[in-house]
């Protein structure tokens, strides 16, 4: 009876041990659910890092590609900014240059003005007081007459010197077209107030007209007739034309008046702007200086090209 009791007892501790350790399992089971939420949570948190990790290191890839890009360009601009600063100090020597060579030109172009102007003054006092003998003009001062001519023929030689002296752009070439044609005009009012004066001309005297000698390719021929024909003609060195006044009537104009005029020195080609029954309009070349060369609209059109040796035609 006693060991039965004692077993009792025994059981009845194993029994309260047993309740404890199955109390303790299930805290430890509910302890351990915490863990693996807190775990699992954290694998949340650190997958998230992980990706943010990986987000920021791709940033950091494109905005190290964007940086050398950047850097890429600022260098090329560096090298274009030492480029253009070079240019820039070429052109700045350049238009120095052509500052310096205008200045010079310039007092050229002084000096062929004053010598014009002297010109027009002696060509106006020559043309002053002329004697009058029953109806006819006789010029005062032949001697004066062939002396201006020499000096406006030693200015026109000047100003196709300076042109020879500049390039075949040069904005020069429009100056000296606008005082080549200055004079032609200065030329042509001289013999409209000398034909305005002029009542008539002896045969006899013919050769002694001052004002058509002073201009001899120019006024040739217009002792007859007051009107005149406007030329404008193009060369290869420079793009702007060129228009002189030839003292003919359109029709009566050769191509010896128009070489006369252009006085162009070598051998030249001289083209015409025409009209053409079959063709319309086309450009006419003419070969021979007896040859009246065709007008167009009142005035004659003409391109003076050099003149390289090509076959013509018969």
């Amino acid at each position: 009876m006693e060991e039965s009791r004692e077993l009792k007892r025994e059981l009845l501790s194993c029994k309260q041990e047993m309740r404890n350790l199955q109390g303790i399992k299930e805290a430890q089971q509910r302890r351990l659910c915490t863990q693996e939420a807190s775990i699992l949570q954290l694998k949340q948190e650190l997958l998230r890092a992980s990706m943010a990790n990986d987000d920021f290191n791709n940033q950091k890839t494109e905005l190290q590609w964007k940086l050398e890009e950047c850097t890429r360009l600022w260098s090329d601009c560096k090298k274009e900014v030492g480029q253009k600063d070079r240019l820039l100090q070429q052109l700045k020597q350049k238009l120095e240059e052509s500052q310096k060579q205008q200045r010079e030109l310039q007092k050229e172009l002084d000096h062929e003005n004053s010598t014009r102007q002297e010109v027009t003054n002696r060509e106006l006092q020559q043309i002053s007081p002329c004697t009058e003998n029953n109806g006819y003009y006789y010029s005062g001062n032949p001697a004066s007459s062939i002396s201006s001519a020499e000096e406006v023929q030693l200015l026109r030689d000047a100003i196709r010197s300076l042109r020879k002296d500049l390039r075949v752009h040069d904005p020069q070439h429009h100056t000296l077209d606008t005082l080549e044609q200055g004079i032609v005009s200065l030329i042509d009012r001289l013999h409209a107030v000398h034909t305005h004066r002029v009542r008539g001309k002896s045969p006899g005297r013919r050769g002694q007209n001052s004002d058509c000698d002073s201009w001899p390719k120019v006024c040739q021929s217009s002792s007859t007739s007051t009107s005149s024909t406007k030329i404008l003609y193009f060369t290869g060195r420079s793009p702007t034309p060129f228009m002189i006044n030839i003292p003919k009537r359109l029709g009566e104009v050769t191509l010896k008046d128009v070489k006369a005029a252009v006085d162009q020195e070598g051998n030249y080609r001289y083209h015409f702007k025409a009209l053409d029954p079959e063709f319309g309009t086309v450009k006419e070349e003419v070969f021979f200086d007896g040859a009246i060369v065709p007008g167009w609209e009142g005035k004659i059109v003409a391109w003076v090209e050099e003149d390289h040796g090509e076959a013509r035609p018969s």
